[in-house]
């Protein structure tokens, strides 16, 4: 494909996920239920979910290709009870019992952080007894620990996601989505236009530094304009501080993607947005750049 016939696909492409954001944003914004509902988040956990089943299909096709495969019951129901465990309790109240107050509803709406640990061991258990019962010992270490981590990655990625909307609100959650998809655009178009020495070339050719430096003063430019524009309580020094590191952070999470496609030698996860590959492809700057930018709200908001 002619570059400047790639760059209007990827323009036209990105506008498009970009409006698509915008709607989840506005209806996060604008909640279409009543407030005494305590529905907030709601559409986005929807939306969590729906990514992360496609992202868990692309990584299974990953691991294929890899050697290693992927245990498909317990990788869907891990991922999705990980990614959306911060929302739990609005959905479980604390009085909706069904025997008595030892319940299981009585226990995933009261859920401790010691409790959400026992969580991850049970699917730990159930990602073994899997394998088990479906391949005995058939590649075990290596779809065992495909699993894990698939559920790692998708799952706990998506539950920070999640927790910076929950807990921080909706201003947090668009300066985190701005200042990572800004990255990822200003390092694009910089790198396209005069991006000429590379950043790892055995790891992902067609990054530059460059591109990396553009990716970077557009974050740290986002992220500036979404503090001054909201009246958010960071200083706008800290502002571009924020920006830069999350935006580096974003970085490294794409980097580590491609470390996942290059081990299993393929270009793409998948082709479900043309110029931009597949769901991971999307997605993968977001779910590592989140646990610092959850972080960082912590300290500055």
């Amino acid at each position: 494909m002619p570059v400047a016939k790639a760059i209007l696909t990827r323009v036209v492409f990105g506008a498009i996920m970009i409006a698509a954001i915008g709607g989840v944003l506005a209806l996060e914004y604008r909640s279409p239920w009543p407030v005494e509902w305590g529905m907030d988040g709601f559409i986005l956990t929807v939306v969590i979910v729906v990514l992360g089943l496609l992202g868990l299909r692309e990584f299974k096709r990953m691991a294929l290709a890899a050697g290693a495969g992927l245990l498909g019951v317990t990788a869907t129901v891990g991922t999705i009870a990980v990614a959306t465990q911060p929302i739990w309790h609005k959905f479980v109240p604390v009085d909706f019992v069904l025997w008595s107050e030892a319940s299981p509803l009585a226990f995933i709406s009261e859920m401790k952080v010691e409790d959400a640990w026992c969580m991850i061991g049970l699917i730990l258990a159930g990602v073994f007894l899997e394998q088990m019962i479906r391949h005995r010992l058939d590649a075990a270490l290596a779809r065992v620990g495909a699993t894990v981590l698939a559920v790692a990655y998708l799952g706990a990625g998506g539950a920070i996601i999640l927790a910076i909307r929950l807990d921080k609100g909706v201003d947090a959650f668009v300066l985190f989505i701005a200042v990572v998809k800004f990255t990822d655009m200003g390092a694009y178009f910089a790198g396209s236009a005069i991006g000429r020495h590379k950043l790892i070339p055995w790891l992902s050719p067609g990054k530059s530094w460059e591109g990396l430096v553009g990716g970077l003063a557009a974050a740290a430019g986002a992220s500036v304009l979404i503090v001054w524009l909201l009246d958010m309580p960071m200083s706008l020094l800290w502002a571009a501080g924020f920006g830069a590191i999350i935006g580096l952070g974003g970085q490294f999470a794409d980097l580590c993607e491609s470390l996942l496609k290059r081990s299993a030698r393929i270009k793409d996860s998948g082709s479900l947005v043309p110029q931009f590959g597949g769901v991971l492809d999307v997605i993968d700057s977001l779910l590592l750049a989140a646990p610092a930018a959850y972080v960082l709200m912590n300290v500055l908001l």
